[in-house]
């Protein structure tokens, strides 16, 4: 991964910054992500999810974070409706405080509280409501997912 900085040209007094990860077309994009609630910090390894309207963390985690995070398997019309690769789930949604990938930081992303499967080491997923914060680049030609300020 590169972290680049520039100098952004409508504010001199600004540093943009720039990550740009190496890619390959057969494996799914991971990224290191920080994400901080009003009780502390997590850092998980994300799958990117760009079909994903939400970002998603551990259930446990979304509470010890403080946010009160309860999944609804038995009362309908009480969350947010999830569609999962088997299923279809009720969860809270939530807003996280601040998630970050290298230098890059979004605030208010909201977010859904959910346990996933710990395949290929999957432990949070990074979808639309962190993305929208930023131009994302996914060149598969040239190998390269950059993501940048907007």
């Amino acid at each position: 991964m590169h972290i680049l900085y520039r100098a952004n040209p409508g504010d001199k007094y600004r540093v943009d910054v720039l990550m740009k990860l190496k890619i390959t077309p057969d494996r799914p994009i991971m990224l290191f992500v920080r994400v901080k609630g009003r009780k502390g910090v997590r850092e998980y390894r994300a799958l990117l999810d760009t079909g994903s309207e939400y970002s998603i963390i551990p259930l446990q985690d979304a509470r010890d974070l403080g946010y009160e995070a309860y999944c609804h398997p038995d009362d309908p019309g009480m969350g947010t409706k999830a569609m999962t690769k088997t299923d279809m789930a009720e969860l809270d949604e939530i807003v996280l405080e601040e998630v970050g990938v290298a230098d890059l930081v979004a605030k208010n992303v909201k977010a859904l509280a959910c346990d996933l499967p710990r395949l290929g080491g999957v432990e949070a997923t990074l979808g639309l409501s962190f993305l929208k914060n930023f131009k994302t680049t996914i060149d598969y030609n040239k190998g390269y997912l950059t993501i940048e300020p907007i």
